[in-house]
């Protein structure tokens, strides 16, 4: 089995996978080792606005990588779903992104003629594909977190996409038409409208990882670190400096090449602070 690039190779050693020929058990490998490898982080997207001149600020799939390897990048949802379907392909699974709400990029494989939706950018626990065209009843759930692809109009392939917490709905549902194709360059509006000051992921500090071998999922949010268990319990510690946060990004996620005081700075220059 060959590759066009060294790349796919690397990606599939940091998910500590071997290389198999497409399959939905292959598929359920990729979903659940993604989420419990590359964090969704804004730290990698601080930096890239201080270093890019591209409004896009898009790693390449061969960066996205080295990036991990060096400094334990993961991505926000079109960096890592991005690069997450350019790896699908190159193993040779039919698929293609969809756009939920105008604004998040998900994917949709295409297997023995059915529909599994896949997503490792949005902090959901999508430990595995759905196949939401054939199962109304599906959730996807860590905990007391919980997401449902429901039909809206199964004829014309509307879905939507919505999320509860402890029993309340988180945001507004996403709706999306499951057989209508999207390119990343149909989101670059919208990737360059998160890459400016005071965007939602430019103005707070964020990182999320899944740990399902401990049965919990880690969460900071500016200097809130919260431990999420899979029994729904939820414990939560106020961070008080940056070495307190470095300490849990290396002893807790086991990150400790983050450069979290580099991000910080880029806050400060944005006018954010993170203690308040």
């Amino acid at each position: 089995m060959t590759y066009r690039t060294d790349s796919v190779l690397s990606y599939l050693n940091i998910l500590h996978l071997q290389p198999e020929k497409p399959s939905l058990q292959f598929l359920q490998k990729i979903c659940h080792a993604h989420l419990n490898t590359f964090p969704f982080e804004n730290i990698s997207k601080l930096l890239f606005f201080r270093d890019c001149t591209d409004n896009l600020r898009m790693p390449s799939f061969k960066l996205f990588t080295e990036n991990y390897s060096k400094y334990h990048f993961g991505g926000t949802c079109y960096v890592i779903n991005s690069n997450l379907m350019i790896l699908l392909k190159e193993l040779g699974f039919d698929c293609y992104h969809v756009m939920l709400g105008n604004q998040h990029m998900g994917i949709i494989v295409k297997l023995d003629k059915e529909r599994y939706y896949v997503d490792c950018g949005a902090t959901a626990p999508f430990f595995e594909p759905v196949s939401f065209e054939n199962d109304s009843g599906n959730v996807s759930q860590f905990g007391k977190d919980e997401v449902y692809l429901l039909p809206i109009n199964q004829k014309r392939k509307r879905y939507k996409y919505v999320r509860y917490i402890n029993g309340k709905q988180n945001g507004q549902p996403w709706h999306f038409y499951s057989r209508k194709e999207a390119k990343v360059a149909d989101f670059r509006e919208v990737i360059e409208k998160t890459n400016i000051p005071n965007a939602p992921f430019m103005s707070i500090l964020r990182c999320h990882l899944y740990q399902t071998s401990k049965q919990r999922s880690l969460s900071l949010v500016n200097n809130k670190f919260s431990i999420r268990y899979s029994s729904g319990e939820t414990n939560v510690i106020t961070l008080s400096s940056i070495e307190e946060m470095r300490d849990v990004l290396s002893e807790e996620y086991k990150f400790p090449k983050l450069p979290i005081k580099e991000a910080m700075e880029v806050l400060k220059i944005l006018d954010v602070d993170i203690f308040q």
